[in-house]
């Protein structure tokens, strides 16, 4: 048979056990075998170092993601495309924020706090130094 067999919406019954790979499964042998279907799977699944390929968009919050869909769709960080929408955290920090070396990047408390000392500094530098310099020119204008 080289086409596609239409059973037009009938089923295949009394099927034997398959005993060569290329030999068709009823889903009795399928479901002992890889207990996936009719339900929640419970426990784990051994992989052995193999990796889930092929995934579809997710529908639901519990489905699988691929890489691609989670850098298109949700934060992309490779620099192409930033999030765009606001972020709600509902009331929770963001921790472990990395110091800043661009003007686009976060600042966390601690590095806020020493720019602002840094500033502070500066600014009262640069006030006593022209403070001083006025106060050395009246005298030189006086005298």
């Amino acid at each position: 048979m080289a086409r596609y067999l239409n059973m037009d919406g009938h089923y295949i019954s009394y099927q034997s056990m398959p005993k060569q790979n290329h030999h068709a499964a009823t889903k009795r042998y399928a479901d002992t075998k890889l207990p996936l279907s009719g339900g929640d799977m419970q426990g784990d699944i051994a992989m052995g170092g193999n990796r889930i390929r092929h995934l579809g968009e997710p529908l639901h919050d519990n489905d699988a993601l691929r890489l691609s869909s989670a850098n298109d769709y949700y934060l992309r960080c490779d620099g192409a495309n930033w999030m765009r929408a606001v972020l709600s955290l509902g009331g929770r920090r963001i921790r472990g924020v990395a110091n800043p070396h661009t003007d686009q990047d976060g600042v966390n408390l601690r590095t806020l706090q020493a720019s602002a000392t840094s500033v502070l500094e500066q600014a009262t530098a640069a006030a006593n130094t022209a403070v001083g310099e006025a106060i050395t020119n009246h005298a030189n204008i006086l005298n």
